[in-house]
């Protein structure tokens, strides 16, 4: 299950750079699978955002089809400080959370790679080219995270995100 995954997460993120609308519906797959791999590893934050991702991925088709796919323009910088600090803020207080609440593996970590993923994610359908800025530090964290919870084909899908999002930053944002 965890190849199948990894498979629709790359072929979602290729799509998507390319400019395909098919994107969408890899997106729904490898989240569906990443929702039950994520809990049964008891990564709770990243269990709650691959449901976010579902939703996301049918909100993104919608607007792919509005705007024909059209990368919009680049948000001014105190955008991404107020996208910064409220991220931080909201990181410290999930991470708390999860930490005294569940008996979450690695709160702090799932918590970061979560409150970025949902800012990247609502930067991405909206098609502002920065989130790929996010989605590279994201992505190399990531990697971290799935290590420690041996899920190692899914750490190897965020050494290839990693690069992807490089890819993705470049041809959106030159």
């Amino acid at each position: 299950m965890e190849i199948l995954g990894v498979v629709t997460g790359l072929l979602y993120t290729w799509f998507l750079i390319e400019g395909q609308e098919i994107c969408w519906l890899f997106a729904l797959a490898s989240s569906g699978i990443y929702l039950y791999l994520c809990f049964q590893k008891r990564i709770y934050a990243e269990s709650l955002l691959q449901a976010f991702y579902i939703f996301t991925a049918v909100y993104g088709w919608i607007h792919w089809n509005e705007t024909d796919g059209v990368v919009g323009k680049p948000l001014p910088w105190q955008w991404h400080s107020m996208i910064i600090l409220s991220g931080t803020g909201m990181l410290f207080i999930t991470g708390y959370l999860l930490s005294r609440l569940t008996d979450a593996a690695q709160p702090y970590t799932d918590s970061f790679t979560t409150v970025f993923s949902v800012f990247a994610t609502l930067l991405m359908i909206n098609l502002i080219p920065e989130n790929w800025l996010y989605w590279i530090v994201i992505d190399a964290v990531s990697i971290y995270l799935y290590v420690k919870r041996g899920l190692y084909f899914t750490a190897g899908l965020f050494v290839l995100y990693t690069f992807l999002s490089i890819k993705g930053a470049l041809e959106w944002m030159l």
